[in-house]
């Protein structure tokens, strides 16, 4: 039995699946830099889109630490 890929996936589920805010993800969808379509009144967002502007995102390159200071 084979499982199928999602294509889409909820607003909720893409800022997640980004760790960012659902307002930034809405700021991202109306700029045209994620791709979203419309179901009736749902919002699906294209997993391939995700994964896409993330990949476009640059690198992080100076090895500074993360972590917060005291």
């Amino acid at each position: 039995m084979s499982t199928l890929e999602r294509r889409a996936v909820s607003p909720k589920e893409a800022a997640a699946y980004l760790s960012i805010s659902k307002r930034a993800l809405s700021k991202l969808i109306a700029s045209g830099r994620i791709a979203a379509r419309k179901l009736g009144r749902r919002t699906l967002v294209d997993v391939a889109a995700l994964d896409a502007y993330f990949e476009s995102l640059p690198a992080k390159t100076d090895h500074a630490s993360l972590a917060c200071a005291p």
